[in-house]
């Protein structure tokens, strides 16, 4: 009677959150969800030992917390709600971006004499448009720049320097250090422009014959060459890489960038003192030391660098690279710069493969999509070794890479995959029949997206291979579908998080 109540008093709370709401809390199950298994492949015994906590909710008031635990016999799930009138959330853990680098396009447009790079262009287009009008022309880059007009942008602890000010206006001397940081950071990294790269630009044109709504797309003629960096942080330090390779598989010319390519350290720390007084660094307790970035840890340009990681105490870096078809990874210590080990992991085409890495604090996930997956754990000595090479067929519907919400576990022997899948899950009503027979419309909501299902795919690899995956339907699905049509994403049941644990505690 009690919990009746209680379930009660949480409706008529509910009801003042919003019809769909209300619904959705009427209509849906308490504690009594039920998970269908659906063996895809293998054996469900290869999960004997497992736990699965699955949290789910709706706008951060309803939430569902479900533990399935699994033998070698069968599985078992329970399931706890909770309401919450005010919500709550899960409190993202806090990162930082680290280093970021794009092509700087913005440009004025004012007819002076001064203009130079794109801003040549826009206004050569905005000479051709009559007031009112907007247009767009495709230029060679080459035919305005030399070398990449680049911004950064530098996200650490401490430290926020977004690219505000104009990439031709940077000045070593500013008062503001984001402009330094711009200013030094602009003179490292000096990248020709490739001679068959080619823009779009548009603009429109206002009355009063100024020009507004600029834009830059690519096109497809010719190559394209983008600034993908990828950064790791330290208490003190910055490491960062970029692609070198163009769409088109070329190398771009890093020669002119003091040390060649690699990977790149740029230190950060407290304040000058001087610096600390000033207002113009925006609540930064810290300024990055851009006298002392340097090529770190130089890599031959023909080298392919997919990854950079760091070990789970922060002193030494993971580089992944591809050479001569080989898959390696590289410890580094984050002082010296010495190579501590160099592992060959496997055999990698990088012209059909891409690969999808998972860093754990007990292990690393490496799974290429050439239909492998190898697992990384440390030794006593604090190298890495090579625990489980396991191959599985490629063309495998199950075999997950990417998904909305995802864990994995290791055991030692077994590695397993946990993540929500909305392509292969879905209520056992008419949008499950539906998307078996090929169709995906039941799983679009009206406003376009997928539907992220309240179930999950668990997919067990061990030395043989792909040794289980199912998927586990909640009941908890049929809420978010009305006469097989699924509702607005605002008003989804939608999966939060996945914990993962073994029975011998390894997680």
């Amino acid at each position: 009677m009690r919990k009746t109540l209680m379930i009660f008093l949480a409706l008529v709370l509910v009801c003042g959150c919003g019809t769909a709401l209300a619904a959705q809390a009427v209509s849906a199950p308490r504690e009594e969800i039920l998970f269908q298994e659906h063996i895809f492949s293998g054996d469900p015994a290869a999960a004997d030992g497992l736990t699965v906590q699955l949290k789910t909710g709706m706008r951060y008031k309803l939430n569902w917390e479900s533990t399935v635990q699994f033998s070698a016999q069968d599985y078992r799930a329970e399931t706890s709600f909770r309401f919450l009138p005010a919500g709550q959330a899960e409190q993202p853990e806090m990162s930082y971006r680290g280093v970021e680098i794009n092509f700087y396009h913005d440009a004025a447009t004012t007819g002076s004499d001064d203009v130079f790079g794109f801003s040549t262009a826009y206004q050569s287009l905005l000479d051709t448009l009559s007031p009112g009008e907007s247009g767009s022309m495709t230029i060679r880059f080459a035919e305005y720049y030399d070398e990449y007009p680049f911004e950064f942008s530098i996200d650490l602890p401490g430290v926020n320097y977004d690219p505000l000010v104009n990439w031709q206006d940077a000045s070593a001397d500013s008062e503001w250090l984001g402009e330094r940081a711009q200013a030094a950071l602009g003179r490292f990294f000096r990248i020709p422009v490739l001679q068959d790269e080619y823009v779009e630009l548009g603009i429109d044109k206002n009355m009063d014959g100024t020009g507004s709504g600029r834009s830059i797309s690519s096109v497809m003629e010719g190559d394209r060459f983008w600034m993908n960096v990828e950064s790791v942080i330290t208490d003190d330090t910055c490491f960062f890489w970029f692609g070198n390779r163009t769409d088109k598989d070329r190398l771009v010319d890093t020669s002119r960038i003091p040390g060649g390519y690699g990977v790149y350290m740029l230190p950060y720390g407290p304040l000058a003192p001087d610096a600390e007084a000033s207002a113009f660094y925006g609540g930064n307790t810290n300024e990055v030391y851009t006298d002392q970035l340097t090529c770190f840890f130089p890599v031959d340009p023909e080298t392919r660098i997919e990854h950079l990681g760091l070990t789970p105490d922060k002193t030494r870096l993971l580089l992944h690279t591809v050479e001569n078809n080989t898959y390696y990874v590289t410890l580094i210590d984050c002082k010296t710069g010495d190579t501590l080990q160099k592992l060959a992991v496997s055999d990698f085409e990088p012209e059909d493969d891409y690969v999808n890495i998972t860093e754990m604090e007990d292990f690393v996930c490496i799974q290429q999509t050439q239909g492998r997956i190898c697992v990384l754990t440390q030794d006593a000595d604090g190298l890495y070794q090579l625990v489980l090479r396991s191959d599985y067929l490629p063309n495998d519907l199950y075999a997950p890479v990417y998904a909305t919400v995802r864990a994995m576990a290791f055991d030692g022997r077994r590695l397993v995959i946990v993540n929500n899948d909305e392509t292969v899950l879905s209520n056992d009503g008419p949008s499950a029949a539906a998307y078996l027979a090929g169709s995906t419309e039941a799983l679009i909501t009206p406003d376009g997206t997928y539907v992220d299902n309240c179930g999950f795919v668990l997919t067990v690899f061990d030395e043989t291979g792909l040794a289980y995956s199912g998927g586990y339907v909640s009941s908890l699905e049929g809420c978010n579908y009305v006469n097989g049509r699924a509702m607005r994403y605002e008003d989804l049941i939608q999966p939060d998080t996945i914990t993962l644990s073994w029975q011998n505690g390894a997680a």
